[in-house]
């Protein structure tokens, strides 16, 4: 027979059990509150290396007010567990095309990378960095059928967007 013993975690309370560890080694919390976690800034960011702990640090969560984001350190590094909900999609169109022009922009939005926005050229949706990539113009340094571009990111695309079909971009979704 297996001794427990339950620690009790109210100062206010002698018999309160809502933290307990149950038989299989799992937390249980039996309330409907809420749970504080630390928080401070990224320069606060607890030290995790050359400390000893029971195995290592991995698994550590904590909110970071630089970034207004909950953080995990996750082999080895800290990383967001999840960013603040994106706000609403925006829409941007281009065009029409010229059957020669590949260089579409200014965009109002920079995406970090050709892989947070979808595009489409009338209907049809188009691979990042097979059918276009982001290209950054500065001081005219972007080439193209009417270059000089001013400073700001364009989409580039593989080829020449057909007579008369728009250029659709999507954003804010994935920021």
């Amino acid at each position: 027979m297996k001794f427990l013993k339950a620690q009790n975690t109210s100062r206010y309370s002698p018999n309160d059990n809502t933290i307990r560890v149950n038989t299989y080694g799992r937390a249980v919390m039996d309330f409907n509150g809420g749970v504080l976690l630390p928080k401070g800034s990224t320069a606060q960011r607890p030290q995790l290396t050359s400390v000893r702990q029971p195995t290592d640090a991995n698994g550590t969560i904590r909110y970071n007010t630089d970034t207004n984001e909950l953080e995990g350190y996750i082999g080895g590094n800290w990383e967001t567990i999840r960013a603040p909900g994106a706000s609403a999609i925006s829409i941007e169109t281009f065009g029409p095309g010229d059957a020669t022009e590949t260089v579409f922009g200014p965009l109002a939005n920079i995406p970090a990378s050709a892989n947070n926005v979808i595009v489409l050229v009338e209907n049809v949706m188009q691979i990042p960095t097979t059918n276009f990539t982001l290209e950054q113009s500065s001081s005219g340094s972007l080439a193209g059928p009417n270059a000089p571009y001013a400073d700001g990111w364009y989409l580039k695309f593989t080829s020449a967007v057909p007579l008369s079909k728009n250029v659709t971009v999507f954003f804010g979704f994935a920021n």
